[in-house]
């Protein structure tokens, strides 16, 4: 499981991810419609500060940079769930890795939804795993 190492921290945080871009959103959304009336008002009624200017500009390309990036593991993440197994391999996947929190390998494979051995089972795993890598390992 070591050489799927990045992969699992992926999987493990793929709920924080979501849930930082939905963030992200909502800050960049406010930015746009943001207006600080605490700023020096110009003639014609624009208010103009050219250093918050720029301020904001950087803050918002480096939201934008990040929930892009964020986006895009998003993306490898479910795109490589899509070539798994719909029957093993995604619910084992989903049970082990997508959860709220992490469940111990003994209690997915004793568990009802999973009717079969722990050799079973860590063979299925292993072979998700694999998978998982071979379609999106290189790219995040």
């Amino acid at each position: 499981m070591k050489r799927h190492r990045k992969l699992i921290d992926y999987l493990l945080n793929y709920k924080k991810i979501k849930s930082r871009i939905e963030a992200v959103d909502i800050q960049l959304e406010y930015n746009q419609q943001a207006i600080d009336y605490a700023r020096p008002k110009v003639s014609g009624g624009v208010y103009c500060d050219p250093v918050y200017d720029i301020v904001e500009k950087r803050l918002d390309s480096k939201l934008a940079r990040e929930k892009e990036e964020k986006e895009r593991i998003i993306n490898l993440i479910e795109t490589g769930l899509e070539s798994l197994d719909k029957e093993l391999e995604l619910p084992l996947i989903k049970a082990k890795y997508l959860q709220d929190r992490v469940e111990r390998d003994n209690m997915i494979y004793n568990s009802i939804r999973f009717p079969y051995s722990a050799s079973q089972y860590y063979r299925v795993k292993k072979r998700a795993l694999a998978k998982l890598e071979e379609s999106i390992g290189d790219l995040i």
